[in-house]
């Protein structure tokens, strides 16, 4: 697949150049019709005419058919909670120098008991079941967990947390940038000119392949619904048009079918108030992954529970499904593996 991805690019490009070209040459017969002389516009309409040329001798490449879902009985639904953590602006000054976008998939059959348990825990710990659970006020020690100042309270719920995110049902896929490395190396352009510019975007491109893939090979095909964290009315448009985009053209790697094979129509955007467990389980994956890439020797708080609930397979080249680094190093090979040093038993791809 990723030996056809620079050929597919060019076609991608080809098939733009020529829209672009049928619009100059559009314009110059208007011009003309209109007794206009062709001027510089004849040029550009003959410097259009030698790129495209160009762009046809790079498209040589054969150009593998991208991957299909295979043809199951849904016996069943799940859903995919999405939030992030960090800046996902590349030349952000922010403190923290990683970008994370994390999903957490739970079978709709599995989501009462989960969220039962969930909420027992914070109950137990927190003091009712009512409280948000928010990532940075752990670190900061307000809130939820300032549990009315009393540190033994507070030291308790956090040594907790690791069991209760074991115990729970559900698998995690994390995409992380580590924005530094990346703007040494890309700028501030896409990997490639398939993906889309826009840094959170692109990341939601790579999140939900993996998606796609989870839920086929480690799902038994099950059907996913889209549940993100509301980050404004802008934001969550960007979100539901780059959503509906790839329903119509997929990407490099998954299918158009694919992607409207495996997951529902649109998205559902919730906020904190909401008081959603698949978010706040989502919310507490997302900050260890980044921690985790930017200091690979470092074990951050949760990595230990966390990276039990990465998504095993290997269909990507790099590490497994559930997890996605830009740059990719080699630093990061093993960072899936077990505390006592063996990696997961990883099934082979298709």
């Amino acid at each position: 697949m990723e030996a056809s991805r620079s050929a597919r690019v060019a076609a991608q490009r080809l098939a733009k150049h020529e829209r672009y070209l049928h619009h100059l040459r559009a314009a110059l017969r208007t011009r003309l019709d209109n007794g206009f002389p062709a001027d510089k516009l004849g040029d550009v309409v003959k410097q259009a005419e030698d790129e495209i040329q160009n762009l046809v001798a790079s498209v040589g490449g054969r150009i593998v058919g991208r991957r299909h879902p295979p043809s199951v009985a849904r016996p069943e639904t799940c859903t995919v909670y999405i939030d992030e953590c960090g800046d996902h602006a590349l030349k952000s000054k922010d403190r923290f120098k990683a970008f994370c976008l994390a999903a957490v998939l739970i079978r709709d059959s599995d989501y009462p008991a989960v969220d039962r348990r969930w909420r027992r825990w914070k109950h137990s710990y927190l003091g009712s079941e009512h409280k948000k659970v928010h990532e940075p006020d752990i670190r900061r020690e307000e809130k939820s967990f300032w549990c009315g100042g009393d540190l033994l309270k507070r030291q308790k719920a956090v040594a907790a947390l690791d069991g209760v995110l074991e115990e729970l049902d559900f698998t995690a896929i994390a995409c992380i940038i580590n924005r530094p490395a990346y703007a040494a190396e890309f700028g501030k352009q896409p990997l490639d000119e398939s993906l889309p510019e826009h840094a959170y975007l692109m990341m939601t491109h790579f999140l939900l392949e993996r998606a796609a893939m989870a839920l086929s090979f480690n799902y038994g095909g099950a059907r996913g619904r889209l549940v993100i964290e509301s980050r404004g009315p802008k934001e969550d448009a960007m979100m539901q048009y780059e959503f509906a985009r790839l329903f119509l053209d997929g990407t490099s790697y998954v299918s158009a079918t694919w992607f409207r094979s495996q997951f529902l129509p649109g998205i559902a955007f919730y906020d904190k108030g909401e008081n959603c467990t698949g978010l706040q389980l989502a919310d507490l994956v997302a900050r260890p992954c980044g921690e985790k890439v930017l200091t690979p020797e470092s074990t951050p708080a949760r990595w230990s529970a966390v990276r039990q609930k990465l998504c095993l397979g290997m269909e990507t080249k790099n590490s497994i499904l559930g997890l996605k680094i830009v740059p990719w190093n080699p630093k990061y090979e093993r960072l899936w593996e077990k505390a006592e040093g063996t990696a997961y038993a990883i099934p082979p791809a298709d």
